[in-house]
């Protein structure tokens, strides 16, 4: 997953995911070269919920997901054996 933002773009890959005080807490893959936590709030969740399932593009990308997730997987092999 790639986060840009203002302060930071990271590629943040999940580690693992623990239950805290109603929260999901989600941490960076120790590999990573910075440590990050995401924490989920259950109004976070029906938040994310209700706004993807109202746009039609999220929609679209469910529908398309074993389309993109094959491309995108031989695309990203494709650059790994060309560098």
């Amino acid at each position: 997953m790639k986060v840009k933002s203002r302060l930071a773009d990271i590629d943040f890959v999940f580690g693992r995911i623990e239950y805290k005080k109603d929260h999901l807490i989600v941490h960076s893959h120790p590999d990573q070269p910075m440590e990050s936590k995401v924490y989920v709030s259950p109004d976070d969740i029906v938040s994310g919920l209700g706004k993807a399932l109202v746009n039609p593009r999220v929609w679209i990308y469910f529908l398309g997901f074993p389309f993109f997730l094959i491309r995108y997987r031989r695309r990203h092999r494709a650059r790994k054996t060309r560098s």
